[in-house]
């Protein structure tokens, strides 16, 4: 027999992964403007981010800067964002407004609620700045809420929690994964001119802390996400290379954005505790 609590649990894993899908689209789309907006040209990445190179004319994307798409990904991102913050406060309701409370997914419904309240905040006082402290607050706000989105989904769906020191190593594979995606993005904004050295050395540790947890992973039975995650971590190396052989060409960026969103993912779902 089917009870109001069953109901109840199946209709929050619906709204779980409705929230991973959208947070996974809000995540691509500001990735799309942001590699739309105008860059000094660049043919031999990473030398041409060097402080001791003439800045470049900057250039609109050809594919990604069309006026007609932009404003169909800005629409996109508007709409995509606005369902994540309806949906995170159903969640937060059904979750903790009556018994049976779910505690766990409550308080990461609660902190994906604070991200995008943040998140809404600080792109109605920075309208269209580009400052650095803007570019990264944006980044890594959305690359979080798309990891506690799957971490949410994936504790309501009841996958199995892993080990202490595979969680450890995960939190510590996902703080790795969001310097490099701030080291990524200051590659391309020209506010640092080392950033792209950082990102390329820190790209070695991150990718070894991933294969490490990835094998970890499969061998403790998490078949996916380890399958998943050591995927991931061979496909960003090729992507890389495809976009530095490229001169960063914002269609190969876009692709390596996208798999470090998921890379973070897998690895908050991995160093998540059972629920409480």
């Amino acid at each position: 027999m089917v009870t109001t609590a069953d109901s109840r649990l199946t209709l929050l894993r619906r709204l779980a992964w409705a929230c991973v899908l959208l947070m996974l689209v809000v995540t691509t789309a500001s990735a799309w403007l942001r590699l739309a907006q105008p860059r000094p040209a660049c043919f031999d990445w990473p030398a041409c981010r060097s402080a001791d190179r003439p800045v470049a004319a900057a250039m609109v994307p050809p594919m990604l800067g069309a006026p007609a798409t932009l404003a169909l990904v800005r629409g996109t991102h508007r709409a995509s964002a606005t369902l994540v913050l309806l949906v995170v406060i159903a969640v937060a309701a059904l979750t903790l407004a009556k018994p049976p409370r779910r505690w766990a997914a409550g308080r990461l419904a609660l902190a994906l609620l604070v991200l995008a309240l943040a998140l809404s905040v600080l792109g109605i006082v920075t309208p269209g700045s580009r400052a650095s402290g803007v570019l990264l607050g944006n980044l890594l706000g959305g690359l979080l809420m798309l990891g506690l989105s799957w971490r949410l989904a994936t504790q309501l769906a009841g996958w199995p929690e892993a080990s202490p020191a595979l969680r450890r190593w995960a939190r510590l594979g996902a703080a790795l994964w969001m310097a490099q995606a701030a080291f990524g993005a200051l590659s391309g904004s020209g506010h640092w001119s080392a950033a792209p050295v950082a990102h390329m050395v820190l790209a070695l540790v991150a990718g070894s802390c991933s294969l490490g947890v990835g094998m970890a992973a499969r061998r403790q039975g998490h078949r996916v996400d380890g399958t998943s995650l050591l995927s991931l971590t061979g496909l960003q190396f090729a992507l890389a290379a495809a976009a530095a052989g490229s001169a960063a060409a914002p269609a190969w960026v876009l692709l390596h954005n996208i798999g470090a969103a998921l890379g973070l993912a897998l690895m908050l779902g991995l160093g998540r505790r059972a629920e409480s």
